[in-house]
């Protein structure tokens, strides 16, 4: 869709008032042909504009996630070490610690317990052995359509279909 800011007049030539592309007319030489090239060129532009003012935005907000979460972790950090610390914070039956705060929330922290991160999965597999690996299968599409166009043999879940390709060089 054409922003109307942007509605020059080489696009308002080739679109008509429903915005879809007109049939280029055939005869017309080509000039005819270079209103839509221009077109194209000045959309693919436009797109790659935006798909880059996307990024930034993404970016920026991914930054702003990293930041607050990074917060969070460092006040979750704090508040767990201050209650490990603090005798008069009620320790539960089972070994751990608990803090009821009435008007915001109950914290919980479990008791000592023993925990596995796994650092080398490649060497863990190597001294446990195959009993304790995952395979994974999955299709290798490059290999099966080479199969499929030379066999001529269409297997269910693939589709079969014609298609040219145009390539468009823009000048600088």
């Amino acid at each position: 869709m054409i922003d109307n800011n942007e509605d020059f007049e080489f696009l308002a030539e080739i679109l008509n008032d429903q915005e879809e592309v007109k049939p280029i007319s055939l005869g017309g030489g080509l000039i005819e042909y270079r209103k839509y090239v221009w077109a194209l060129k000045f959309l693919e532009e436009k797109v790659n504009k935006l798909e880059e003012y996307r990024q930034q935005i993404v970016s920026d907000v991914d930054k702003a996630i990293q930041g607050k979460r990074s917060t969070i972790d460092h006040l979750k950090g704090e508040i767990k070490r201050a209650m490990l610390a603090d005798a008069a914070v009620d320790k539960t039956p089972s070994g751990g610690k608990t803090l009821q705060l009435p008007d915001i929330a109950t914290i919980s922290i479990s008791k000592l317990q023993k925990k596995i991160d796994i650092t080398d999965s490649q060497a863990v597999l190597d001294e446990l052995g195959e009993e304790y690996s995952k395979v994974t299968v999955s299709l290798n599409t490059t290999k099966a359509k080479q199969y499929i166009l030379e066999s001529g043999n269409l297997p269910k879940g693939a589709e079969e279909r014609e298609d040219r390709t145009m390539t468009v060089r823009f000048k600088k």
